[in-house]
């Protein structure tokens, strides 16, 4: 009887051996490795907003193509900022052990999720604290968008004919200001006796209002406009295709919605969040506050020969490694618009 026990028991060990081996993870045989998670939460306007959350979208999936064995990537989009909070706490609920958040209007709610998630990492775009107040285990990622703004500034500035421009901002205050008043002095700056025309539409998701605005500008006399509306940018984009005017699109190239596209400023977010991520992965997060510009390769243009003459070219060029060299300073912000503008007038 003893025996025919010690018999059952040993079967009963190798059956259960068996089905152990069958289920458990690892990188063998015995089934595949738990990928690590990286989820995004967008800010408002949706992942294919063809501008902003689109651009951080592209740099996560990206790295997720590169490392589909390792990691796998995913988002959530915000409809308003009463999701914010929600978000970024389901992103963590779900596991992510990195959890990006794509826009300023974020930081109050990715703040508290750092701090109440010390283990996890976190990495925002476009807002940073001063360096004391820094979270250890956060990457804060913030472009001098006033750089790239420039770029475009003087090419709209070399290139309209009616000395009449515009920019269109989504939401006013925060980063936006640095796309305004780039541009603003990039225009001054090689046609002082431009008009700019600014509006903001208090919104990144309203293709209607987007094109209202615009429409406006153009009855004013606009024959270039610029925006850093996010979604809002596509109806900016429409007026100008309608008026067959210029745009300048934002974040990345945005050619694509209308054959009238002068140029875009490329804010290199795909590269940014790739590239952060892919320190993640490999143990070498650095919680700390990156800041790219031109010399970063954080921002630039995209230069269409066949848009954008060699003379305007060569302007631009010029310009750019004055940027770089520390030569000039671009303002980033309203109150340091008059001196820099004083300053042209001197020279």
């Amino acid at each position: 009887m003893g025996k025919k026990l010690l018999y059952a028991s040993l079967v009963l060990m190798l059956v259960v051996g068996s089905l152990v081996g069958c289920t458990s993870g690892g990188n063998g045989n015995g089934g595949e490795a738990e990928l690590k998670k990286v989820i995004m939460v967008t800010d408002q306007g949706g992942v294919d907003d063809k501008s902003f959350n689109q651009a951080a979208w592209t740099g996560l999936s990206s790295f997720g193509d590169a490392h589909a064995d390792k990691v796998k990537v995913d988002y959530v989009e915000s409809h308003s900022a009463e999701d914010y909070a929600p978000n970024l706490t389901a992103a963590v609920d779900q596991g992510a052990g990195l959890v990006w958040a794509v826009g300023y209007m974020m930081a109050d709610q990715l703040t508290e999720a750092a701090e109440n998630n010390p283990d996890n990492q976190f990495g925002i775009i476009d807002w940073a604290p001063d360096a004391a107040n820094a979270l250890p285990n956060v990457a804060y990622v913030v472009f001098k968008e006033h750089e790239g703004s420039f770029l475009v500034g003087l090419i709209a500035g070399l290139t309209t004919k009616t000395n009449n421009v515009g920019f269109v901002g989504g939401m006013s205050g925060g980063v936006i200001e640095k796309f305004e008043v780039g541009f603003h002095a990039g225009v001054k700056a090689v046609n002082p006796e431009a008009t700019v025309q600014i509006q903001y539409a208090e919104a990144w998701d309203q293709i209607a209002k987007g094109e209202q605005i615009a429409t406006t500008m153009i009855n004013n006399g606009a024959d270039v406009i610029y925006h850093a509306a996010g979604g809002t940018g596509i109806g900016v984009a429409q007026a100008c295709d309608k008026a067959q005017v210029h745009f300048i699109g934002v974040d990345v190239d945005q050619s694509e919605l209308t054959p009238y596209t002068l140029t875009s400023m490329l804010k290199r977010l795909d590269t940014a969040i790739s590239t952060i991520s892919e320190d993640w992965l490999n143990d070498k997060f650095e919680g700390k506050i990156h800041t790219l510009g031109l010399a970063e390769d954080g921002v630039g243009y995209v230069y269409d020969p066949e848009k954008i003459s060699d003379d305007v070219k060569a302007v631009v060029d010029d310009f750019e490694a004055k940027i770089k060299s520390g030569e000039i300073v671009v303002p980033s912000s309203n109150a340091e618009l008059p001196a820099f503008l004083d300053s042209l007038k001197a020279e």
